[in-house]
């Protein structure tokens, strides 16, 4: 049965649960830690513990199996060895259970993958109706509803961290630590999920039931691998559509990275450069560490591009300019009329952006709150960035009142927190809604990523207006033609090739000669032929094409990654695709807009624009390619690679092409 038509209610809000497994509480193995947790928190539902080496547990009767169960519960929780799990699963459903946790490990992960018990388990969990949590987890966490069914530290706490938001994660561990920042940004949750192999139940899945969740407001997401991203994206646009963004960690950007991932979930990893294009797409952003994932929920908002700074520090003040200017902000200069301001409350420094308040700002508490009024009164400026200093408990509580007074005239103001303390630290700001970031950079890259969220997923309408034509119907308008040798009838130089199926190095392998004279074309191609038997090569052809026009070489393409799908990839090509490795990537369907931004991603679009002088080149032309691979790779996901396309002054030549594969 599909999880996408399962209700996770009973798994989030049951009524009743039963604890399988269950053992004294206070004691070492997960059974105890687990029921310590629901009696700690006086979990409001009721609770049936099952062990038949017990008759009563925390003075409570203990059953021997689920069968001898008064009533079928809503939740079951899995706490028994992997060999046992699934035998209990059976009775679950066989008595009316509609939902489990499967904390186990031992089917999945791993050299595991594949093994009888994980193939018993998904033969299961295919054909049942009970939404199933795991296996491999430590559990979900209902933290408003007081229903902590599972043992995260997070859960062991003597308050469940409750908020606004939603986490879901393919890492139960790293949960807790992801609370702890989060608690010191003065956040919390409405639900935690660990999705661990997510066999039945995936981070998909969870995310829809947030998006429907009326007291999640916003979506943090830790993922490894998705088996199901197309999905996953859906659920990302149903959170979107209600207000909901969804913010993404994603483990193993990096070769090594992506090796560690596998081994713990044993889920394939896709290009992370083309998933986080693809999230781009559907307005998802993405963290880059831990820190950056919690930051991110307390910063959402429209923040504009230019930015007032100030601080009573020069240095702060510099610091936090550097930063507004590094990631891609502006520190305009004050217009006339806050100059003037300035100029009349300032007796030290200059009146200027960014401002220095100097010492003044320490013993004249009427000064911040008249350079605020100013900046924020400046049309030049969408927002204020204040950097905070140590000092007596006297003077930052002067500045937190007129930054929060501030604010309170609908000044959006951000906080850089110099000595590196949390918003839990500024009650003050907190209780404003101010961000404080202990870092200046974090600040304005959490600020950008906000002010870039756009999301663009296609539409209905769009997606039936993707071209129907084939690769074979674009290579026919722009590949260079080619003929046998023995046909070659042309005056130009020619390109004479061999031609071997999975061969994509010719030139390495000395298997291309170029500027081939038409009357030495026959003796080449019988140099290639015999080097081809040289090299051990099979089903080879010698094809010659006659020498492109000159112009700017681009390789293009397209790829279905396994988790962000059909991409079109585009950067400089011929020799230098490998040399300067400069290509960027995209989801496809492009539109215009998109093409001519991904060409600009990297140095082809200053090569194509006439960089230092040179001829400009038909960039709409690449750009008609561009989008055409992107709507065939969107309807049919064909893969193909054409290394070099010469952009010429007027017009487009596909040289050589590598087909899924071929």
């Amino acid at each position: 049965m599909s999880s996408a038509s399962k209700d996770l209610t009973p798994l989030v809000r049951p009524q009743s649960i039963a604890v399988v497994g269950a053992t004294p509480p206070g004691g070492p193995k997960l059974g105890s830690w687990a029921l310590g947790n629901l009696l700690k928190h006086n979990v409001p539902a009721e609770l049936f513990l099952v062990n038949p080496r017990y008759d009563t547990l925390a003075d409570r009767p203990c059953y021997a199996d689920l069968g001898s169960l008064p009533e079928p519960p809503d939740l079951v929780l899995v706490l028994v060895p992997a060999a046992a799990a699934i035998d209990v699963l059976r009775q679950a459903e066989s008595i009316g259970a509609r939902a489990a946790i499967l904390f186990s490990g031992g089917f999945g992960e791993g050299d595991r993958a594949g093994s009888p018990l994980d193939l018993e388990l998904q033969a299961f969990l295919a054909d049942t109706s009970m939404a199933v949590c795991g296996p491999n987890t430590n559990g979900v966490i209902n933290c408003v509803d007081r229903i902590p069914a599972g043992f995260p530290p997070y859960a062991m706490a003597d308050e469940l961290p409750v908020g606004t938001l939603g986490v879901v994660s393919q890492s139960g561990a790293l949960v807790s630590s992801l609370v702890q920042h989060l608690l010191a940004n003065g956040l919390g949750l409405t639900v935690g999920f660990a999705v661990g192999n997510g066999i039945d139940l995936k981070v998909s899945d969870y995310v829809r039931y947030l998006a429907g969740d009326e007291r999640t407001k916003q979506i943090v997401v830790y993922i490894e691998g998705l088996d199901d991203a197309g999905r996953f994206f859906d659920a990302a646009d149903e959170a979107a559509g209600a207000g909901k963004p969804v913010i993404v960690l994603k483990g193993g950007r990096s070769p090594e990275g992506a090796d560690a991932v596998r081994g713990h979930i044993g889920a394939l990893v896709g290009d992370y450069d083309a998933f986080a294009a693809r999230c781009h797409r559907h307005g998802i952003l993405i963290a880059h560490d831990l820190t950056e994932l919690a930051a991110l929920p307390m910063a959402q908002g429209h923040w504009g591009k230019r930015v007032g700074v100030l601080s009573s520090s020069g240095a702060v003040a510099g610091i936090l300019a550097d930063s507004a200017r590094g990631n891609g902000f502006a520190v305009p200069p004050l217009e006339e009329t806050a100059h003037s301001a300035l100029a009349e409350c300032m007796t030290l420094g200059e009146p200027r952006n960014p401002l220095d308040l100097t010492g003044q700002s320490v013993v004249d508490h009427k000064l911040l709150p008249a350079a605020l009024d100013a900046m924020g009164d400046d049309p030049g400026l969408d927002f204020l960035a204040h950097g905070m200093l140590i000092g007596p408990e006297v003077i930052i509580d002067k500045q937190i009142d007129a930054l929060v007074a501030q604010a309170g005239r609908g000044t959006p103001i951000a906080v850089f927190s110099a000595p590196g303390w949390h918003a839990v630290d500024y009650p003050g700001l907190l209780e404003a809604g101010i961000p404080v970031f202990g870092s200046a950079d974090l600040l304005f890259q959490c600020l950008a990523s906000w002010q870039s969220r756009t999301p663009q997923p296609p539409s209905a309408e769009e997606r039936q207006a993707w071209l129907e034509e084939s690769l074979d119907d674009l290579l026919a308008d722009i590949m260079a033609p080619a003929c046998a040798p023995a046909e070659y009838a042309d005056d130009r130089p020619a390109a004479v090739k061999l031609l071997c199926e999975g061969l994509d190095h010719k030139t390495d392998l000395g298997l291309v000669e170029l500027n081939v004279r038409p009357d030495d074309v026959a003796e080449v191609a019988d140099r290639l032929d015999a080097r081809g038997r040289d090299l051990g090569l099979a089903g080879t052809t010698v094809v010659v094409q006659p020498m492109a026009d000159p112009g700017v070489e681009l390789i293009v393409g397209t790829r279905v990654d396994p988790e962000a799908g059909p991409c079109v990839v585009a950067g400089p090509g011929g020799l230098l695709a490998e040399l300067v490795d400069d290509v960027a990537i995209a989801p496809a369907p492009l539109s215009l807009a998109d093409a001519h931004a991904l060409l600009d991603a990297t140095k082809a679009g200053a090569l194509l624009d006439g960089y230092r002088g040179e001829t400009s080149r038909d960039r709409d032309a690449a750009v008609d390619v561009l989008v055409r691979l992107g709507h065939m790779a969107a309807r049919h996901r064909v893969e193909a690679e054409i290394n070099p396309l010469i952009v010429h002054t007027s017009g487009v030549t596909a040289v050589d092409v590598l087909i899924g594969g071929r």
